[in-house]
């Protein structure tokens, strides 16, 4: 499946308490510049329902380090309805490549309700993830949500992203709402998300503005943190699989 898509990129992740990125926010602010789809604040919401099948094998695949895996998932930002995207995202090692398409809102509660069909109308990408809730089962498990700074640079098609507040919920139903959902955070208090992407090479001036030396590079996604890690109010992180994830 991987082989199939003719372009991938590195994607390397870090978690970052916000003292640290205040700095690391500065230098990359002076050398990169802001996404095009940011506002006056700098950043903008993303809103995302991942899918699994009945097995939780995508998130078991992330619980095993499996080298080749998939995720699918549903994203809006800012809450707006008016754009909603499929996407599939495909990881071999620290390579990412990700297919994407729009759905309709009707669509959309199509896909919910399990009433969508094949069709050669259809977007290609559309057809194989219907196929796959239809051979595999494929159900929405989880919502992640969270705010991001974004930088962008032309050279090596790098791209940097700040992710704040990354919290989860239960409320699929209420997925394409204009509100907060009731939620629950999946890092400890003041930790937040650095994830660099970038095709060939990753420029130096960029690596010197976000690296220090205890920096560690971190192997798990947002969906994993939400499915396997919520953190509690009582300080302690929380296994979801026990209780029907």
């Amino acid at each position: 499946m991987f082989e199939e898509i003719d372009r991938y990129r590195h994607e390397h992740k870090y978690i970052e308490p916000e003292i640290n990125l205040i700095g690391i926010e500065t230098r990359l602010g002076a050398l990169l510049k802001r996404d095009s789809h940011v506002h006056d604040n700098g950043c903008y919401s993303i809103r995302s329902l991942y899918f699994d099948d009945l097995h939780n094998t995508f998130l078991n695949e992330n619980i095993d380090g499996v080298d080749e895996r998939t995720k699918w998932r549903i994203r809006i930002y800012d809450r707006n309805r008016d754009h909603i995207s499929l996407e599939r995202k495909m990881r071999k090692s620290d390579l990412i490549a990700k297919q994407s398409c729009t759905v309709s809102e009707a669509e959309f509660e199509a896909i919910l309700n399990k009433s969508l069909d094949i069709s050669p109308d259809n977007p290609p990408l559309l057809n194989v993830f219907i196929k796959e809730i239809k051979l595999r089962g494929l159900r929405p498990v989880i919502v992640v949500e969270y705010e991001r700074t974004p930088f962008v640079c032309a050279e090596g098609n790098t791209r940097v992203t700040i992710d704040r507040n990354i919290r989860s919920s239960s409320e699929i139903g209420a997925f394409l709402e204009d509100r907060a959902l009731a939620c629950r955070p999946v890092l400890m208090s003041g930790q937040n998300l650095i994830e660099v992407k970038y095709d060939a090479y990753l420029p130096d001036h960029i690596a010197h503005a976000i690296e220090h030396g205890r920096m560690r590079r971190e192997t798990f996604s947002k969906y994993y943190l939400a499915r396997r890690l919520p953190y509690s109010a009582k300080g302690r992180y929380v296994s979801l699989i026990n209780h029907g994830g």
